[in-house]
């Protein structure tokens, strides 16, 4: 994809040749370098014109692959040069004849694009009498819009047509009476009819959360994984450990099956392809006889049969339903009922056959066209003209991707690296387009900033959905229905810019690589056949391998920027070779053993460093000068293996997990990381009061855990950062009437109170404090007493209690917050759940307007109530 290498390459010459240039290169011409600069900003803007039209002319699509194919080159060549620059430096040779090959490349390299250049020209005087000009082109905003405009409503997903669905299979899982054995319900329908839409619907229904102890979900799909899924279901119960993950598949169903006895649970299997999935997992699922359930949604209706469930067909929407759902997705709640825009969405209604899948796409091709008719008619056109056939939802839904811009375009087919059906945690592929270099930093907004902003304008497309949100209701990770994931394969595909690499299909050179079978794709017999210069991203999605004695990376793969290696258990450390990648920008380790030895500092380029340990009795040691890399953004690490704060300061540095604070640091100066978003503090040892006081000067600090382990008193910090919007803190053991500190903080909307943040037994809230909170959970505290009202949190929305075992109610006072939503209690005392249940009911009278009045009240398990009050002993 020419846009792609073209972005990527100007990111390369702006970044490492005009902004911030390594120290070792001697660069002889700037001036050249900066007509490189704006010679790759005509291409792009080309790029970006001719992205736009969804049949361009032949010449045009010549151009783009002479751009293609001259950009790989120019790329490849100038970081191979860059390569030579480095490891001389890192040796400590003479630079000057490497900087002179760099110079002579980047001289040939503006001769080749001038050339270009003068054939954009001539394109452009063809087509001026089509009233197109390459000179109007004009580099857009990266961004259509900003994060205000481009908000996603995920609390409000637009679902329409299934409430009798909702009503009729809620009846049979909780009301209707059954012999007492496990009943099996399917969902059967077409791929993007609403089954997994519909299950989730019915998953997180009140009725269906009350009535079972237990709901587990997990996605089968079409190459099942028995261990995953046993793991994502045991996950769904209780939080997993490393020492659960590592035993083998029997051990795992039988804690299973131990988990589900005796309790009435729901599960849901998600996407079942093949009969052999549910024979391998059915085994676990023990027959309570007390009502409980399992739902699976399938394609296929054989494998509903044959698994003798009972069967709920989906249906298709009625067209009343699908002009709805079209006009709410397109005018996003403002409906237009002109005659000309309902005659043209009855026109690509028409071809959409009632699938919901297709309307969502449609409607979000259509709101990015803000109403104009010219764009409506042309979809209407587009669509008539596609033959109906087997294929024609495929053809519409492909042209979802057709009209994207051509950086939206790229950040799509992305989504094809990872399996299908996978669950992409939203931070990483935000990180994964940051090192790709496919996106343009944009005038004050971090490339982070603008990355969101393209995951929020692709879910609005409904080309990605929300899979899970945090506890404040962002995105926390997403997913790519199977069949628009099938059109991401095979367009990178055909782009020749992936390799899918599985059991049927050997590597080939391509720009990312996407392993998914169980040995590793690059041996030094590959590197030998193939081009591998061209590979710039390698991930591994295959089962674990343990790769003791082979040798994971080579000399071939000296151009690579990104490796992700966290399913592979590395046995010692890691491969050593790792360091020197010195293009790469994103690293990710999963590892036992010590990481002293390499030289990490070598990776000068890197910006992104995540490293897990696979066995929690072996921790990782770690060098503590890893924030001294210059380039470095994000890093992410154990506690056991904390950073300390960097001897300069690293203006890159905005994600840090996990700081170490130990009794030798008596005065931090976070002054060294002065553009931090995100920070975890792990204490331990005797620490002297003031230690933390200066995480004040954190100014841009959004989000903060502190975590406390051998250590005797902690010491809350006078004031914290103003901008601070997430506070975790776990085991300081600080008493309530110092709450008034965090109470203080102006932007604060998460508190997080763990494991005896606070404790005591009586908390008395100031009035108008935590006057911008929406959120508040504690988990484990000895308190019994909270004397609250609406006054102290008055824009609370959610609240969220475990394990409080010696609170008795929730204050009264909560019934008057307008904004509350929800109430959950989790191993709480049922006096607790009572209290909640008179609060919503106090609610309900309280306020006219419904909004006011919605609140729900969720429990998952109660604490067994003895009269003693001091068995510790619980029910679920």
């Amino acid at each position: 994809m020419a846009f792609v290498v073209v972005t990527s390459l100007l990111e390369i010459v702006e970044q490492q040749l005009i902004i911030q240039p390594n120290p070792s290169l001697i660069l002889y011409n700037k001036e050249m370098i900066v007509m490189l600069s704006q010679k790759l900003r005509v291409l792009r803007a080309f790029l970006m014109g001719s992205g736009k039209k969804t049949n361009g002319s032949c010449g045009e699509e010549m151009l783009e692959a002479e751009i293609r194919d001259a950009a790989t080159e120019a790329e490849g060549e100038i970081e191979s040069k860059l390569g030579q620059v480095y490891l001389a430096a890192n040796r400590g040779e003479d630079v000057v004849v490497a900087c002179q090959g760099l110079h002579q490349t980047l001289v040939q390299v503006v001769r080749d694009f001038e050339a270009i250049e003068s054939r954009i020209l001539t394109q452009n005087a063809n087509n001026a009498s089509r009233g197109s000009s390459t000179n109007d082109f004009r580099e857009e905003s990266f961004m259509v819009g900003g994060l205000s405009e481009n908000a996603v409503e995920t609390e409000n997903e637009i679902v329409v047509g299934f409430d009798h669905d909702v009503e009729e299979i809620v009846y049979r899982l909780v009301f209707l009476k059954q012999s007492g054995k496990r009943e099996v319900i399917a969902l059967v329908g077409e791929g993007g009819i609403g089954k997994t839409t519909l299950a989730k619907i019915i998953f997180e229904h009140p009725s269906v959360i009350d009535h079972f102890h237990i709901r587990a979900w997990v996605v089968v799909s079409r190459e099942h994984n028995l261990k995953e899924m046993l793991i994502s279901l045991l996950n769904c119960i209780a939080p997993i450990t490393s020492e659960i993950s590592n035993k083998d598949e029997a051990q795992l169903a039988e804690q299973l099956c131990k988990r589900l006895m005796s309790q009435r649970y729901l599960i849901v299997l998600d996407n079942v392809w093949t009969t052999t999935a549910w024979h391998a997992i059915q085994q676990c699922f023990p027959h309570n006889a007390n009502g409980s359930r399992i739902m699976i949604t399938t394609r296929i209706n054989n494998v509903a049969r044959d698994i003798n469930s009972h069967l709920h067909i989906m249906k298709y929407q009625s067209l009343r339903n699908s002009q709805e759902l079209l006009s709410r997705k397109a005018f996003r709640g403002r409906f237009y009922s002109t005659p000309i825009y309902e005659y043209f969405r009855d026109r690509i209604l028409l071809q959409c056959r009632g699938l919901p899948l297709a309307i969502l796409v449609m409607g979000g091709l259509l709101a990015t066209a803000k109403g104009s008719l010219e764009v409506w008619r042309e979809v209407a056109d587009t669509v008539e003209l596609m033959t109906r056939d087997d294929k024609i939802i495929s053809r519409i839904l492909s042209l979802g991707f057709e009209y994207l811009p051509s950086h939206l375009k790229a950040c799509f087919l992305y989504f094809g690296i990872f399996p299908e059906d996978s669950d992409v945690p939203a931070k990483k592929i935000i990180n994964l387009w940051g090192a790709e270099g496919i996106l343009k930093q944009e005038k004050n907004k971090s490339l982070e900033e603008g990355a969101e902003n393209c995951l929020l304008d692709l879910i609005n497309r409904n080309l990605v959905q929300v899979n899970k949100l945090s506890i404040d209701g962002r995105i926390k990770s997403c997913k790519i229905h199977d069949r628009l994931h099938e059109i991401c394969v095979r367009e990178a595909k055909r782009e020749n810019i992936m390799c899918v690499i599985d059991e049927k299909h050997d590597p080939q050179a391509s720009r990312w690589i996407s392993c998914q079978s169980s040995h590793w794709p690059i041996t030094r017999a590959c590197c030998g056949t193939h081009n591998c210069n061209k590979i710039h991203s390698i991930f591994y999605f295959g089962k674990y391998l343990y790769p003791s004695k082979c040798r994971l990376v080579y000399p071939c793969l000296k151009l690579l920027r990104v490796l992700d290696l966290s399913l592979i258990k590395c046995l010692h450390g890691m491969p050593s070779e790792i360091v020197d990648l010195i293009h790469l920008k994103y690293l990710a380790l999963s590892t036992i053993g010590s990481l002293y030895k390499l030289q990490l500092l070598k990776l000068q380029n890197l910006q992104t460093f995540i490293v897990s340990s696979w066995m929690e009795d072996y921790p990782l040691q770690l060098q503590c000068n890893i924030l001294d890399l210059p380039q470095l953004k994000h890093l992410r690490l154990e506690k056991r293996c904390s950073q300390y704060l960097p001897s300069l300061v690293r203006e890159n540095l905005q994600t840090l997990y996990w700081l170490k604070v130990t009794s030798l640091d008596r005065n931090q100066n976070f002054r060294m990381v002065p553009n931090l978003k995100e920070l975890g503090i792990y204490i331990e040892g005797e620490l002297l009061s003031g230690c933390v006081e200066s995480l004040v000067h954190l100014r841009l600090l959004e989000k903060l855990k502190i975590e406390i382990g051998r250590v005797e008193q902690f010491y809350l910090p006078t004031a914290f950062p103003s901008k601070l919007k997430k506070l975790t803190l776990h085991s300081t053991y600080l008493p309530w009437h110092e709450m008034g500190i965090i109470g203080k903080l102006p932007n604060l909307e998460v508190l997080k109170l763990k494991d005896f943040a606070f404790c005591g037994p009586e908390w008395n809230p100031i009035g108008w404090e935590f006057q911008d909170l929406k959120v508040l959970l504690i988990a484990h505290t000895n308190l019994k007493r909270w004397n609250a009202n609406f006054q102290h949190f008055p824009v609370l929305e959610r609240l969220i209690l475990r394990y409080c075992w010696d609170l008795k109610k929730v204050p009264i006072g909560f019934a008057k917050i307008r904004t509350l939503k929800l109430i959950e209690l989790d191993s709480c005392y049922s006096s607790i759940v009572t209290s909640a249940n008179q609060i919503s009911s106090a609610k309900i009278l309280s306020f006219h307007s419904m909004s006011d009045r919605t609140l729900h009240v969720r429990h998952f398990g109660t604490k067994v109530e003895w009269p003693n009050n001091e068995s510790s002993e619980e029910e679920s």
